[in-house]
């Protein structure tokens, strides 16, 4: 006699999932590449807290940053452009003087990717096509998922501020 399936009892209402964003998409980085860029944003870190002290220079390097922002190729940073620009209004806001709840680890990471995004001679340079934007995708990915909770409380702050 071949056997019966059981049928279980369903509840008849599901909780509804928690909204969560979108994972950030990464573009695919050998592990040795990984290491060397890493280590290039940990570099780049020790240059950032100069710029957190000196808020001239910070609007400097936020205004060549926007430049900049403009003319990177859309397919490389796909996802993380949006982002980019957040941060640049977020370390705008702070040398302003009107966002002050960013913690300094994060303002140093952010300034860290600005820094070697404007380089244009770094692990990769710019100049070469197709592969150029490849590393300063990949750092500014890095940077984000290091900041992504402290940026979406800039962005909770600045939409309250609207």
């Amino acid at each position: 006699m071949p056997e019966r399936k059981r049928r279980t009892a369903r509840a008849p209402f599901t909780r509804a999932r928690r909204w969560r964003p979108e994972p950030i998409a990464t573009t695919s980085i050998d592990s040795p590449l990984q290491s060397k860029l890493e280590a290039e944003l940990a570099h780049a870190l020790n240059s950032a807290k100069a710029y957190v002290k000196n808020p001239e220079r910070l609007r400097d390097l936020v205004t060549e940053a926007m430049k900049k922002a403009l003319s990177l190729p859309h397919s490389t940073f796909k996802d993380t452009i949006v982002y980019l620009q957040v941060m640049l209004r977020l370390i705008r806001a702070y040398y302003r003087g009107e966002y002050r709840a960013v913690p300094t680890t994060t303002l140093l990471i952010i300034i860290a990717a600005l820094i070697y995004l404007l380089d244009p001679v770094d692990l990769l340079p710019d100049w070469i096509p197709a592969f150029g934007f490849i590393d300063d995708a990949f750092i500014l990915t890095l940077a984000l998922r290091r900041t992504r909770e402290a940026i979406d409380q800039f962005l909770a702050w600045e939409s309250a501020c609207r």
